[in-house]
């Protein structure tokens, strides 16, 4: 083959491989992102604004220097510097804290996109116009030429988006994927430079492999961070296809957070803390197994592992409990860092609750984090899957993330009612205690054909006080809807997510506050 051959069919490889590079960076931005700031629609907002804002300018810009320089050696070396400056991404993690310090959760997720990511999108984003304007002075057809360069872009668009979202951010984390995708920017552009300059262009060949040696940030495993109420001790952090999963010593406990999110708070001596106790601190779902008069003879459905902490404590009044967890990479963390050895399978649950045989005493969803809102889990279809897994009388509980006076409670609280006649729902936090009483919190949700009482059975593992403490917590905590406005969610018509966006937000700024400082995300 020609030069001028091998030259044309690789500025076509170009397109095709600047589209993947594209893709991939979305995905890695939003996963680096995410660990700051979450996985809401804000991160996603953000990515995805500052990547279609880059690009434009980066289409214009590419488009200004094609007519007055069609060189395609000015294109490679665009893309070349596009991928140094990708390598140096995960090594900004400072630039994510300033902005979080300056700006907040919003405005500090879209300035963070736009200072670690516009320059190299915008770089990358000069392909198409070099391309069209080198390839139709050869010769050939303008709109061909356009709309072939389109489409072999969107071809590499989809396959980066594939394989970011399978391979690389799952079996090689953000840091790694972010320098692979690097040096393959890099590489084609070497090998672009090659096909135009000869051989005097082979020393561009250094550059991807020096930038696949980028060693990746120094790993926070060991490392301690101050924070409210204590210090935290990073101790494992793994990548999944569903989220960024850390593992936290804070004291005396153990903490599983995704995403930045706390889903788990798990006594490093659990094992020698009583029945009952987790109930001193409106731990709610422990009130399960005194909804009966025999627990050792029940059955439980758990949807949402998480660290396993329920169905650890369900497990000790004999209960039998059945796990489910969309993500393995949980399941496996739960095994190894949280002392779970229970039943526990890979599904989604919506789907698990639809397939299911199995009849249960109990049904425990608990897969609404702070962040993320699985909204085909809280529907009136998905309420109805539940019942149906329940033998008569069964309880279904839900932990519900949100502010007790807030339109989203109201509406599941409304849902629910639809499909069991009796709803009950306990609020995480004594209003008479809280400087503001309708803060997001948890509130755990019961419900159930059968009236929804407790036999304070607790009363046995407990003294007196503590006791009697617990009776009046249930009682005075208990809550239903302030507001009318409360409608039915339907997997038609279901924008919980869309109305949580504020209370995500507020949630995430609690977990910061309050839990585990922002020095550990950042």
């Amino acid at each position: 083959m020609r030069r001028e051959t091998l030259a044309l069919v690789w500025l076509w490889v170009a397109a095709c491989a600047c589209g993947a590079v594209v893709m991939a960076v979305e995905f890695l931005g939003a996963r680096m992102l995410s660990v700051g700031y979450g996985s809401s629609q804000t991160v996603w907002a953000a990515m995805i604004s500052v990547t279609l804002l880059s690009l434009t300018a980066g289409y214009f810009i590419g488009g200004f220097l094609a007519d007055r320089y069609p060189r395609p050696g000015l294109l490679y070396a665009a893309i070349l510097a596009g991928g140094a400056l990708l390598t140096a991404c995960p090594h900004a993690r400072f630039i994510l804290k300033a902005c979080y310090n300056s700006l907040g959760i919003e405005g500090g997720a879209l300035a963070s996109s736009m200072v670690v990511f516009f320059l190299p999108l915008g770089l990358l984003g000069m392909t198409s116009p070099f391309v069209i304007k080198i390839i139709t002075e050869r010769g050939r057809k303008v709109g061909m030429t356009a709309g072939g360069v389109y489409a072999v872009s969107t071809v590499g668009s989809v396959a980066g988006t594939l394989l970011t979202a399978f391979y690389l951010i799952p079996q090689c984390g953000a840091p790694a994927g972010f320098r692979i995708t690097a040096a393959a920017a890099a590489a084609v552009a070497a090998i672009g430079l090659i096909t135009t300059l000869g051989w005097r262009g082979a020393a561009a060949l250094l550059v991807p492999v020096i930038l696949s040696a980028v060693p990746s940030p120094t790993p926070r495993v060991g490392n301690t961070y101050a924070a409210p109420g204590g210090d935290v001790v990073v101790k494992h952090v793994r990548d999944s296809h569903y989220g960024h999963i850390t593992v936290l010593d804070k004291g005396d406990y153990r903490l599983l957070v995704v995403n930045g999110i706390v889903q788990t708070g798990i006594a490093q001596n659990l094992a020698r803390i009583g029945k009952a106790q987790h109930l001193l601190d409106n731990y709610f779902q422990e009130l399960l197994p005194y909804t009966v008069d025999d627990p050792e003879s029940k059955s439980a459905l758990l949807i949402g592992l998480a660290g396993g902490l329920t169905a650890r404590l369900l497990d000790r009044y004999g209960m039998r409990v059945d796990s489910v967890d969309l993500d393995p990479e949980i399941i496996e963390v739960a095994r190894e860092w949280f002392g779970f050895n229970g039943s526990a399978a890979v599904a989604d649950g919506r789907r698990f609750l639809e397939d299911c045989k199995t009849r249960y005493d109990f049904c425990i969803i608990d897969t609404y984090s702070g962040d993320g809102f699985p909204f085909y889990m809280a529907s009136l279809e998905a309420f109805r899957a539940a019942k149906g897994v329940l033998n008569p009388g069964g309880v279904l509980a839900i932990n519900f993330i949100g502010s007790p006076a807030g339109r989203p409670f109201a509406c599941m609280y409304r849902t629910l009612s639809e499909v069991f006649p009796n709803v009950r729902a306990l609020r995480g936090e004594d209003p008479r205690e809280a400087a503001n009483p309708d803060d997001v919190q948890t509130i755990t949700i019961f419900a159930s054909d059968n009236p929804i009482t407790f036999n304070k059975g607790w009363m046995d593992f407990l003294d007196f006080e503590d006791g009697q403490r617990v009776s009046r917590s249930i009682e005075k905590l208990t809550v239903v809807p302030r507001r009318r406005d409360g409608f039915l969610l339907t997997d038609a018509h279901n924008p919980i997510d869309l109305m949580r966006s504020r209370e995500a937000l507020r949630w995430r700024e609690r977990t910061i506050e309050d839990r585990i400082g922002k020095d550990v995300l950042f």
